[in-house]
């Protein structure tokens, strides 16, 4: 009998925005400035599963962005650094295993990010993630 999943662990992530997002903020055009993203293993791990039967793999990354330029924005503007750092999300994602048994470029998903002190309560901030190189 063969096994038609694969449960796995994300060990290690490195993901870049080197143009940073642009945003609005209390009628203020922004941008975050570069963006990195590295694992936050702080809640959960993170990880998913690899369906051969449906041919989708799908995972969960919980991250924490890092952006000195983001962070340094609102300290000018008499921001607590309490109330932007740090920020966490989890990125949910999914794609097609190719025949090599690989994903790599062709996950697509989307993004729930963690409440921020900066944001009113009940203010949602959302992303996309779409498959990358």
């Amino acid at each position: 009998m063969s096994r038609s999943s694969i449960d796995f662990r994300v060990t290690h992530l490195d993901a870049r925005v080197p143009d940073g997002l642009h945003f609005e903020w209390q009628g203020l055009e922004m941008s975050t400035g570069p963006l990195a993203f590295d694992l936050d293993n702080t809640v959960r791990n993170s990880g998913g599963v690899m369906d051969y039967g449906r041919g989708l793999v799908s995972v969960e990354f919980n991250v924490q962005l890092r952006s000195p330029e983001f962070a340094a924005t609102f300290c000018t503007l008499g921001v607590d650094p309490k109330l932007i750092s740090p920020v966490r999300a989890t990125l949910y994602a999914e794609g097609e295993i190719l025949p090599d048994h690989s994903f790599t470029g062709g996950l697509r998903g989307w993004c729930e990010v963690q409440p921020l002190g900066i944001f009113s309560p009940g203010e949602q901030i959302r992303a996309e993630v779409l498959p990358g190189l």
